[in-house]
């Protein structure tokens, strides 16, 4: 699935335009493992990219293992003079267990 918005405001300094673009993937290996991830595009800060790339694995039933990375640039300051950029890269994983079967 892929989203693009566009927004566009007037003001008395000049105009001000922002792309945003999402791209969204997933597939299931199976009915208990699938893969899933999302790039995205933002034009309001220069080069502003993230990608978030996460597994899950449905051992049981209501109880689940979720791996996740997400790999982003993000801006230190709004400022528009040379903001300090900061790359992030994350791995979180969660797991869930039901004690009811």
């Amino acid at each position: 699935m892929e989203q693009w918005n566009r927004f566009r405001l007037t003001l008395t300094d000049g105009n001000f335009s922002v792309i945003f673009g999402a791209l969204e993937t997933a597939y299931a290996f199976s009915r208990f493992l699938s893969l899933s991830t999302i790039l995205q595009v933002d034009t309001a800060n220069a080069q502003a990219a993230s990608a978030n790339i996460r597994l899950r694995w449905n051992y049981r039933p209501d109880s689940d293992l979720y791996v996740i990375y997400t790999a982003r640039q993000k801006f230190a300051s709004l400022a528009a003079v040379s903001p300090a950029q900061l790359y992030e890269n994350r791995s979180v994983v969660k797991y869930t267990y039901s004690f009811r079967s």
